[in-house]
């Protein structure tokens, strides 16, 4: 099973959907226009640039002692609700991705891990507002207590039978999954130091 690293569902000029009204440096008004892919807007007065990127955030694959993974079910007002995901969210100004998913493992299952290491890097176009840049992760439960939070309503340990009769909110989890239970699963390691920060 190959890891997908680029998933896309939306539409080719999805960025005009972030496009911005006003210069945020100066308050100039932007023209509007249909912009072609890739073109950036560019304010006529000062010149500042509107950079469209991607937001970053983590997800992170959470073994128990006997080779399960957590997941969530997400609320249903969420976007994609009532389906299942990995923990995960995105990285806050000024927070490594490192804590980041220390945090959301925490908010998100009541958990605390010990991050082992990187297993992926996906480029999610998920609809035509929402176009995300992933790191994932993979880590061991080494204490807290579950419980489900923030967006999520139910947690639920899956071995790979329960794994293939899940529905899930997005496509990249499923196939992170499906590599994981696969046992073709490469771990890149990560920076020591930030994980013990997190850890002690």
């Amino acid at each position: 099973m190959n890891l997908l690293q680029v998933v896309t569902n939306s539409g080719e000029f999805a960025g005009n959907n972030k496009r911005m009204n006003f210069c945020p440096h100066c308050g100039v008004s932007f023209a509007r226009k249909m912009m072609r892919k890739f073109e950036r807007q560019q304010c006529g007065e000062c010149g500042v640039v509107n950079h469209l990127n991607p937001s970053p955030g983590i997800t992170i694959l959470v073994r128990s002692h006997d080779g399960k993974i957590i997941i969530g079910k997400r609320t249903e007002s969420a976007r994609y609700g009532n389906k299942w995901c990995l923990p995960g969210g995105f990285i806050e100004y000024e927070e490594s991705f490192i804590e980041t998913a220390h945090r959301e493992v925490r908010e998100e299952t009541g958990l605390e891990v010990r991050i082992k290491g990187i297993v992926n890097v996906v480029s999610n176009h998920l609809d035509d507002l929402h176009h995300t840049i992933v790191i994932v992760l993979i880590g061991d439960v080494s204490g807290g207590r579950q419980e489900p939070g923030d967006d999520l309503t139910a947690l639920k340990w899956i071995d790979t039978h329960l794994h293939k009769s899940t529905v899930y909110a997005f496509e990249a989890d499923r196939r992170i999954i499906d590599c994981y239970f696969a046992g073709n699963m490469k771990i890149l390691p990560i920076d020591d130091r930030i994980e013990k920060l997190c850890v002690d």
